[in-house]
């Protein structure tokens, strides 16, 4: 995991001669990510001997400052230590990342000094990836960024999405404080620094293949939005070798059995593990991601024999079939004047603990070999199936389940699912080779039998 941004930073007052024998400036020390990034000039000197530095403060008094004097400099420290805080809160409020401290100790002199930027950090065309990155972020949370292709064109991006540009940026911000680099331009955008970059998510940090993947996705995006706006003329992000990668996932599903034996386990006494088992086979039934199983009551509508529901992250409006435990689910919660209330909502950390405790009460302990990322590699571990279950292996169920088990067209299946391409769907359902080959013989040999 990046590392979280803390919200205050770190100021202190220094002199820059602490031997002078003259009035010697003082110097404000910001800290942030870990460590003293920037010195900004307050404008203001003092005689080293009229000055506190345990308290950061002139001295007054018979020994000091006249009064006049050390409240005029007190208050002028006072104004930096409040611009130099509204500004650095105003920046990790909006990117979550930490300034460029560049940008930051001019914007803070700018706002110190009174004057007007001649050009808006979001408008400067400035030669780092990373002043870019922020600034599409910030246009994207003023939906001043649309989307441009897909059934959301012309629509603003979502929230998860910001967050991911976020998560990226201070990955790549980490990155620079490990290798110790000032700035990240479009230029440094090179196959040595495709490489390095993995090495250090793979080597430094143990992340995995499709994190790296997205880190690279993300850059790709913006290094083509960046050259549209003719702010860089490389071209190195586009070769065939400066790939997003991604991998195959171990993740299980549960076949009809297994959601049965679920169903049918006795979770009286646990009033919780009943509210979670419910939400968790709505989602194996329904199709839909955490994000929209997990809050039906707000978002959700039943008509009929249908629920209809605009989903999270695609924001397409969807007709779900409620089949037979869906329904008997439904009117379990259904209130005496015919209200569907649903099963409480719960945080999908949590469900994802509930889930693996109930697929043991159910049963599901049977080993399952998984590999999981070590040094960008995979490496084989074995553990029981209920500790693989989690929040989105119902929707892997239920697509798995309705191709395999009930001979739905993939096709319709995609239609609940959201998978724009078959090749997608078929990467995403759970066959094995074997698997696969008993389907097709099963399906001629019944069509043979008519």
């Amino acid at each position: 995991m990046v590392r979280a941004v803390k919200i205050e930073c770190g100021i202190s007052f220094r002199l820059r001669d602490n031997k002078a024998v003259t009035p010697t400036p003082i110097t404000c020390f910001v800290e942030f990510n870990g460590k003293p990034v920037v010195k900004i000039p307050t404008g203001a000197k003092i005689l080293p001997s009229k000055w506190n530095p345990e308290k950061e403060r002139p001295i007054g008094g018979m020994k000091g400052l006249e009064s006049i004097e050390a409240g005029s400099i007190t208050e002028k420290l006072s104004a930096v230590r409040t611009t130099v805080e509204n500004n650095y809160r105003e920046h990790v409020n909006l990117f979550k990342t930490y300034p460029d401290k560049e940008i930051f100790k001019e914007q803070v002199m700018q706002s110190i000094s009174g004057e007007t930027p001649t050009h808006k950090e979001e408008d400067r065309p400035d030669p780092s990836l990373l002043n870019f990155f922020e600034r599409q972020i910030r246009l994207s949370r003023e939906e001043k960024r649309l989307i441009i292709k897909g059934p959301r064109k012309g629509k603003p991006y979502r929230e998860n999405t910001i967050k991911s540009y976020e998560g990226s940026l201070a990955l790549l911000r980490d990155y620079m404080g490990s290798r110790k680099l000032k700035a990240l331009d479009f230029d440094d955008i090179t196959m040595g620094f495709y490489h390095d970059l993995r090495s250090y998510m793979f080597e430094d940090v143990s992340f995995s293949l499709n994190y790296f993947g997205k880190v690279i996705k993300h850059i790709k995006l913006f290094m083509k939005e960046a050259e549209e706006e003719k702010l860089h003329g490389s071209t190195v992000y586009r070769s065939k070798a400066f790939i997003k990668v991604e991998e195959e996932t171990d993740a299980v599903y549960n076949d009809i059995k297994q959601l049965e034996a679920i169903y049918s386990t006795d979770l009286s006494g646990h009033p919780g593990l009943m509210n979670a088992r419910d939400l968790y086979l709505l989602g194996a039934w329904s199709g839909l991601r955490f994000q929209d199983y997990s809050v039906l009551e707000e978002k959700a509508r039943v008509t009929g024999d249908f629920i209809h529901i605009e989903t999270k992250k695609t924001g397409v409006f969807v007709a779900i079939p409620i089949l037979p435990v869906t329904r008997e689910i439904l009117e379990k919660y259904r209130s005496e004047d015919g209200t569907y209330l649903y099963p409480k909502p719960i945080s999908n950390q949590k469900l994802n603990d509930y889930i693996k405790t109930i697929g043991k009460m159910a049963g599901l302990i049977q080993p399952v070999s998984m590999s999981v990322p070590d040094g960008g590699k995979r490496v084989k571990v074995t553990i029981p199936f209920h500790d693989a279950m989690g929040t989105h292996t119902a929707r892997r169920s239920f697509a798995t389940n309705m191709y395999k088990h009930y001979r739905l067209p993939a096709l319709t299946i995609m239609k609940i699912t959201g998978h724009t391409t078959e090749a997608n769907f078929f990467r995403y359902i759970r066959m094995t080779p074997e698997e696969n080959a008993q389907f097709i013989l099963d399906t001629v040999m019944a069509r043979k039998a008519v």
